[in-house]
């Protein structure tokens, strides 16, 4: 009986926890447009990918190399038994490649029917980011993949441009 009452309240606690973990964050601007980002860590920089955008986070997988592909690219790997390109952030950035850690992932991306995998150092959170609170990263000299950032520097991907990057290097 105590056991029953005692489960009772961890329920009603857990269950207030999700309530109040499913709730978007309070606004300091009322009607700001909040959307949620997954966190992504490259290094020392953090960057952002919406959520919407992101179909499965992966435990990083040795890519095949495609011979003749653009340098970007890490290969191609199985994703329940379809054959997915992998783009590796950092070359994509221009960072120098370091062998992946304990915590490296591959993110498949999603949009619009088609998927590709990111391969990243890290998964940091998932976060809530106001459209007030994005600047744009015009000066940025990588604003073509960047979407914006946030006055914490938290840079913002701009998906359809690696799909677009995936397009120029499947035409040439």
């Amino acid at each position: 009986m105590r056991a029953e009452l005692e489960q009772g309240r961890m329920q009603a606690v857990w269950r207030e926890r999700a309530a109040r973990l499913s709730k978007r964050p309070a606004a300091a601007g009322i009607g700001q447009d909040f959307r949620p980002v997954m966190v992504l860590g490259i290094g020392a920089e953090r960057y952002g990918v919406e959520l919407r955008d992101v179909g499965e986070v992966l435990p990083l997988v040795r890519a095949t190399p495609v011979p003749g592909a653009a340098a970007m690219f890490a290969g191609v790997i199985n994703v329940h038994g379809e054959i997915r390109p992998v783009m590796d952030l950092r070359r994509l950035l221009g960072m120098d490649a370091i062998p992946g850690g304990d915590r490296a992932r591959v993110i498949l991306l999603c949009s619009e029917g088609r998927q590709m995998g990111l391969q990243i150092d890290s998964v940091e959170q998932i976060r809530w980011i106001g459209s007030r609170d994005l600047q744009s990263d015009e000066n940025s000299g990588r604003s073509r993949y960047i979407a914006g950032s946030t006055k914490d520097l938290l840079l913002l991907i701009d998906t359809e441009a690696l799909f677009a990057e995936l397009q120029i290097g499947v035409a040439t």
